[in-house]
């Protein structure tokens, strides 16, 4: 019985060297064919269930996104595109040659932008609102942290004195002399957008000093050009009172002497005058 096993063993082994001996052959025969066909062979792109991809640069010129209106349609020009401009915020507005793409779609024979003004933020989507950035509340602010903090949504912050008899000026300096006063005013309401980074005056005391409860008044209410005193006149009515003497200079003899009801002046003392 082992010998039956190994010659069906021995058998196997034939017939995988047999099959793998034809099986070299076909692919030789295979690709020499393939090789001698010439123009006879079958054009396999053009079977129907071929694919054929391209794969190509929508935009020539490159992406615009960040360039101003100017270069980016000289640029697109150059590149033979035909053009297309829009408002890229909800103004519809009429783009300028200084203002900012934001948005492009291109195909491989124009290109749109759409642009906002220059110096503007771009919205989140062609169309939309642009976003400004609003105007923070400062009060309570030192100067020099209110530079920091607005030194990307606003242009100039000056800094003057609350008060209108005290003298302080300074602008965009967080290390002067003015750093540690405290803001009590501002030119902007909190909450303001911010178009175009206007400049922005802050009215500040000196840190540890009460800020005057509106703008327009003095440290010192005297140093007012309006000031009034309320207490005028009453040094006169002291000096009035105070002033009757009995001096023999200033005798008054009542009603004798003929004169009439309410008495009449006498420079003389009782018993006459020299």
């Amino acid at each position: 019985m082992s010998q039956g096993g190994i010659t069906v063993l021995a058998m196997n082994r034939g017939e995988k060297g047999w099959f793998g001996g034809v099986t070299v052959l076909a692919v030789v025969l295979l690709l020499l064919l393939l090789g001698s066909c010439g123009d006879d062979c079958e054009d396999v792109s053009s079977t129907p269930n071929a694919v054929v991809t391209v794969t190509a640069d929508p935009s020539p010129a490159g992406s615009q996104v960040g360039k101003s209106i100017d270069i980016a349609v000289e640029r697109a020009l150059q590149a033979g595109l035909s053009v297309g401009i829009h408002d890229a915020s909800d103004r519809d507005e009429a783009p300028r040659g200084d203002w900012t793409v934001c948005f492009e779609k291109a195909t491989l024979s124009d290109v749109v932008f759409a642009a906002v003004p220059d110096e503007a933020p771009c919205p989140k989507k062609d169309g939309q609102r642009i976003p400004w950035p609003k105007m923070p509340n400062m009060k309570d602010t030192t100067y020099a942290k209110a530079v920091v903090k607005l030194e990307d949504a606003v242009g100039e912050v000056a800094l003057k004195a609350a008060y209108e008899d005290e003298a302080a000026y300074d602008t965009n300096n967080e290390t002067g002399d003015y750093a540690n006063w405290r803001v009590c005013f501002q030119s902007v309401k909190a909450g303001t957008a911010l178009p175009y980074e206007p400049d922005v005056t802050l009215h500040a005391v000196e840190n540890g000093e009460a800020c005057p409860s509106a703008k327009g008044l003095y440290k010192d209410p005297t140093n007012d050009p309006d000031y009034v005193d309320l207490d005028d006149g009453s040094s006169e009515d002291d000096s009035s009172n105070g002033g009757s003497g009995s001096g023999e200079e200033d005798y008054y003899p009542g009603d004798k002497g003929g004169c009439p009801p309410g008495g009449c002046y006498n420079p003389c003392p009782p018993g006459g005058c020299r």
